[in-house]
């Protein structure tokens, strides 16, 4: 059984009533029900067994590895348990046992009971031939591979000592939102501090994945990946969805025919964006207007512009706008062109921030929507919003480029720029330094959000260093 058919399974009690439709009988015993789970009452494991845990406890060797003996009688000696494969296949590969004297070298296969051998229909599967043992938690069934040879089985329910499964059930059964809260105090700062790094580049690899998609959508032109990711990233949250669509129907490769024209980029943007199709008399609205219905004709754009009602401005901070924040795009790309270009050139934040001292046209130094002017001046790009671009801009897409042409230099850079942005502050980041975790930069807290939300949440304590930290302080650990 693969770990994901079971992931998002259910867990009860054995000492609880059976679930409706089940059969009382099969309850009371030894049970694998549909998601996953085994059940057993075994008098020192109450609770159900998950096939994640054996996966740890075998990957990880936490058994009592004395006098080991295959359920068939065999001696077994393990002198490496393999590699995890997280693909199609058996569960560990390269495994080296010596089974009665016979140095043995293939793969494991792990599950809760040895039936499921069958039930997968791993005997008729040639993947399959090269498995040298089958580790389960209780033997119920003599299994063969293909060619009908018996596979040798170690059955582990006897060799885990209970307290480990304990300290597994206690972490992912809390009601705590982070698993570990009462006890990670208790773990060492290197630990902590290698599962933040961990995170941190589970995060970056996966918007690394996404930008490649963005590549391939965008017939693998860096340079208009580079806008569409900037496009997005100036909508921050709540408009980022209408920005990126906003940079679909108005190419870059437009934009840039009037890289000499801010009037003309504005109103490129504006008009796509939807913003002109209000009945505002105002020179400056006008002439934005009268321009874009040149531009859009020339470019067949107007068939394709976006509406106002997809664009949000309640409960937004007025530099926030939608309106603000095109002006601000149009005058980075009148004043920089190439955006892929400059946010791959970034080696600090300092850098950013010359890049992106803009002064806006006279409009939108009082202005942050049409037709409402205000007694504020609004500058450029603030300081927070900088970060906001280096941490989900600048940096992804260094990692995303220095990937794709496998330099790794470029992948360090992205690191080093995240070490020395400032941190997020936000509900994980303040949770995170309750509980002692530091939390200073951009590293630290991008690595905190994606530790919370991918392990903490779901409850991977095994794949997490803390959790497993904290899980094996046992006679095998």
């Amino acid at each position: 059984m693969s770990r994901q058919e079971h992931a998002n399974g259910r867990m009860f009690p054995v000492a609880a009533s059976a679930p409706e439709g089940r059969n009382k009988k099969l309850w009371t015993n030894s049970h694998l029900d549909d998601k996953g789970y085994f059940f057993t009452l075994m008098p020192h494991l109450q609770l159900a067994m998950k096939e994640d845990f054996l996966h740890f406890i075998w990957r990880f060797q936490y058994f009592d590895k004395k006098d080991l003996k295959a359920t068939s009688g065999e001696l077994i000696n393990i002198l490496h348990p393999g590699f995890a494969n997280d693909d199609a296949g058996p569960d560990f590969s390269d495994a080296k046992v010596v089974i009665n004297d016979i140095h043995w070298h293939g793969h494991v296969e792990i599950h809760l009971c040895s039936a499921d051998w069958n039930h997968h229909h791993h005997h008729h599967d040639p993947a399959y031939d090269n498995v040298i043992l089958h580790v389960v938690w209780e033997d119920n069934k003599l299994i063969h591979r293909n060619d009908g040879s018996p596979i040798p089985t170690l059955e582990l329910k006897h060799k885990i000592d209970a307290s480990l499964k304990d300290r597994y059930e206690q972490l992912v059964e809390t009601p705590l939102k982070v698993p570990c809260a009462s006890s990670i105090q208790d773990v060492g700062n290197i630990v902590r501090l290698s599962m933040l790094e961990k995170a941190l580049m589970d995060r970056l690899s996966k918007r690394c994945r996404t930008i490649h998609k963005l590549l391939v959508l965008r017939n693998n032109d860096w340079e208009e990946t580079a806008y569409a990711l900037l496009a997005k990233n100036f909508g921050f949250k709540v408009n980022s969805e209408p920005f990126l669509r906003l940079s679909e129907v108005l190419p870059l490769k437009i934009l840039l025919k009037h890289r000499n024209s801010l009037l003309s980029i504005e109103a490129l943007l504006f008009g796509q964006a939807g913003f002109l199709d209000q009945p505002i008399k105002e020179p400056y609205f006008e002439t934005l207007k009268e321009e874009y219905l040149f531009l859009s004709k020339k470019y067949q754009l107007y068939d394709n512009r976006l509406s106002l009602v997809q664009w949000k401005f309640m409960r937004l901070r007025p530099a926030n706008f939608p309106t603000f924040r095109i002006a601000q795009f149009a005058m980075l790309i009148f004043r920089h062109g190439s955006l892929f270009s400059m946010l791959l050139s970034i080696e600090n934040p300092k850098t950013l921030l010359d890049a992106l001292e803009l002064k806006l046209c006279d409009y939108w130094q009082n202005h942050v929507n049409f037709g409402k002017t205000s007694a504020h001046k609004f500058s450029g790009t603030g300081k927070e919003s900088i970060n906001n671009i280096i941490i989900n801009s600048a940096a992804p897409l260094q990692a995303a480029y220095g990937k794709y042409i496998d330099r790794q230099s470029l992948v360090d850079n992205a690191v080093n720029l995240l070490q020395q942005t400032p941190a997020e502050k936000n509900n994980i980041t303040k949770m995170w330094k309750g509980l002692g975790l530091a939390i200073e930069h951009a590293f630290d807290s991008q690595g905190s959000i994606e530790l919370y939300n991918n392990y903490c949440i779901p409850r991977k304590c095994l794949d997490c260093t803390i959790g497993a930290h904290i899980i094996k302080k046992g006679p095998w650990a």
